[in-house]
């Protein structure tokens, strides 16, 4: 009985181990084609990185570039504005030491000449614009 009861119970031992294994398996599969799908993500995503950490360089590289080149601009924008102070220092003084220059210098000027000269920043002021100095101004002016 005990023998009858073992064969018995070893056919269906047999059948649940064999459908354990298959259970397992097809476990196993859908762990490997997930992990799969995880490596292939994670690879884009790599490429991903790889990409916007090679245009931050180039931006930054731009960046720097642009800097030099607002630093030079700065620097001969201070050098040009006290270039015109120390000018108009000079024509003030020969303005003062001169009398046929002081005579000419009270005459009235010219309405497109007196516009530009409000137009230039005063000692220094950059409020009124870089451009001031430029020749919107004087093509105006009457020949």
């Amino acid at each position: 009985m005990i023998r009858r009861i073992l064969s018995n119970a070893s056919g269906w031992l047999i059948a649940g181990l064999l459908g354990i294994t298959v259970f397992a398996g097809m476990q196993a599969r859908n762990y490997a084609l997930q992990l799969s799908a995880t490596e292939t993500r994670l690879a884009k995503a790599d490429d991903q990185v790889e990409i916007l950490q090679e245009h931050q360089r180039w931006q930054r590289g731009q960046i720097d570039r642009i800097s030099a080149a607002l630093a030079f601009r700065d620097e001969q924008l201070q050098r040009d504005t006290e270039l015109v102070n120390m000018m108009r220092h000079t024509a003030a003084q020969l303005e003062r030491d001169d009398a046929t220059t002081g005579d000419w210098a009270g005459q009235p000027v010219p309405a497109a000449v007196s516009e530009w000269m409000r137009e230039l920043p005063a000692d220094g002021d950059r409020a009124a614009g870089s451009d001031a100095g430029g020749t919107s101004a004087s093509s105006n002016a009457p020949r």
